[in-house]
C-alpha cells in the first residue's frame, strides 16, 4: 500500500493524540479526502481512506507544558520513510461540515513543507470498549465502504440507476457522510448492535431540478433518526422506525480505467480552472499503459504509470493539425500542460478530480463521457 504525504500526515498526528488527550482513546477524520484514524491501542494508529485500504504506524511523543502541546515524530511501521512532525493541543476544534465541537485539534509539517489540520473525537463508550468488541464492531461489514443506493421506499428505481452521480454513503468511525442526489452531507453516528443512531446533518445546499430534489428529500428523511441495518449477499438494508425501507450495496473501488473521462475543468497555468471552450471537447482515457483522447483541436496520446492515488504522465505526443478558432490552440497546450503536471488523482461520486504534486492545487476535473 502506497500513501500519499497528506494521508501519512494525518495518520501520524492522530498516533500522538493520546498523549496530548489524557491517553483518551481518539478517533481522528477529516474531509476533502475523507480519512480516518482508529486509536484503540496505545503507540499503534490505523490510518484508513475510502480508495487507498489502511496502514498502520508507530511514534512517540514529547510533551511541551509551557505550550500545552505535545510533539509526535514517527515513522512507517513497515518500509522506510521521512520522519513527520505533529503538534497537538486540547482545545475546541472544528470540522467546519457541521456545528460538533471536538476535543482535540492538531497541527501537522510534512517533511515537504506542507502544513495540515484536523480534529479528534472521544469515541463512544471507548473506555469500556474491548479489544474483541471493537474487532466485532469492525467486523459487520457495515463500517469502511463506500454503499451505492440501489432502493429507495416510495421513489423509482430507474431514476436511481440513472442518477449521475449515484446516490452514496459512507458509514467509518462514527462518521457518516455521502451524497444524497444534489448535495453532499456529513454528520455523525452511534451503533448500537444492529442499530445506528444519526445525528444531525450538515451539507451543502445546492438547489437542483427533478427527480434529483425527490429522490435527496427521501433519502434524507430516511437518514434523519434510528435506523436498523442488515448485511446479507453483499447488500445492505436501512429500515427506518417507521419502516421505510433503502438497499444499497457496495461500490466498486475507484479506477482511472475502463472509462472515458471528459473534462469539465482545467487549470490554465495562470493559477485558475476554466472549462473548455465552447464547441471544443476535452477527452481523454486511460488503457493499458496510456491515456488518449481529445486536447479540443488535436488528438493525443501520452505514457502514464500509476502508484494508488498518485500518477505520472507524460510527455504528450499530438497530432499537428492547426484550428484557426480563437483560444482554441491555446487551450489545447493548456490543458496538456496541466494533464502532463497532474500526480494525485481521486473519485468521487464517479467525478475524476486530478490534483498538481502539492495535492491541493487542481489540475484538472472530469465526468464519465
Amino acid at each position: 500500500m502506497r500513501w500519499t504525504a497528506s494521508g501519512a500526515a494525518f495518520l501520524l498526528l492522530a498516533a500522538a493524540l493520546p498523549a496530548a488527550a489524557d491517553d483518551r482513546p481518539l478517533i481522528c477524520f477529516g474531509n476533502e479526502p475523507s480519512w480516518s484514524v482508529d486509536l484503540t491501542q496505545r503507540g499503534v494508529a490505523r490510518f484508513s481512506m475510502p480508495d487507498q485500504g489502511s496502514a498502520e504506524f508507530w511514534g512517540d511523543f514529547t510533551r511541551i507544558e509551557p505550550l500545552h502541546e505535545a510533539v509526535w515524530r514517527g515513522r512507517p511501521a513497515q518500509g522506510s520513510g521521512a520522519d513527520l512532525v505533529v503538534f497537538l493541543r486540547d482545545g475546541d476544534c472544528s470540522d467546519g461540515m457541521s456545528d460538533t465541537v471536538y476535543p482535540v485539534s492538531a497541527r501537522a509539517s510534512l517533511p515537504g513543507g506542507r502544513f495540515l489540520v484536523g480534529c479528534c473525537r472521544v469515541p463512544v463508550a471507548a473506555g469500556a470498549m474491548s479489544g474483541s468488541a471493537a474487532a466485532s464492531s469492525a467486523a459487520t461489514g457495515l463500517e469502511g465502504p463506500v454503499w451505492r443506493l440501489e432502493s429507495l421506499a416510495g421513489q423509482d428505481a430507474s431514476a436511481l440507476a440513472n442518477a449521475q452521480p449515484p446516490l452514496s454513503v459512507r458509514f467509518h468511525a462514527g462518521r457518516v457522510e455521502g451524497f444524497s442526489g444534489c448535495n453532499r452531507f456529513a454528520g455523525g453516528y452511534k451503533l448500537e448492535s444492529s442499530r445506528i443512531k444519526l445525528g444531525p446533518l450538515a451539507g451543502t445546499m445546492m438547489a437542483c431540478g427533478e427527480p434529483a430534489m425527490s429522490l435527496e428529500n427521501a433519502f434524507r428523511s430516511l437518514l434523519s433518526g434510528g435506523l436498523t441495518y442488515a448485511i446479507v449477499d453483499g447488500r445492505l438494508t436501512l429500515t427506518s422506525d417507521s419502516g421505510a425501507a433503502a438497499g444499497l450495496r457496495e461500490a466498486p473501488a475507484p479506477s482511472l480505467g475502463g472509462v472515458t473521462w471528459e473534462v469539465t475543468g482545467y487549470n490554465n497555468g495562470r493559477q485558475a480552472v476554466v472549462s473548455p471552450k465552447l464547441g471544443t471537447t476535452l477527452s481523454f482515457t486511460f488503457a493499458d499503459g496510456n491515456v488518449s483522447g481529445r486536447a479540443g483541436c488535436n488528438t493525443f496520446r501520452a505514457p502514464y504509470t500509476v502508484d494508488g492515488n498518485r500518477v505520472a504522465i507524460g510527455p504528450a505526443m499530438t497530432t499537428r493539425k492547426h484550428c484557426p478558432e480563437e483560444g482554441v490552440m491555446e487551450q489545447e497546450r493548456e490543458f496538456l500542460a496541466a494533464l502532463e503536471a497532474t500526480k494525485i488523482w481521486t473519485v468521487r461520486d464517479d467525478l475524476l478530480d486530478m490534483h498538481f504534486a502539492d495535492g491541493e492545487t487542481r489540475a484538472l476535473t472530469a465526468r464519465p463521457q
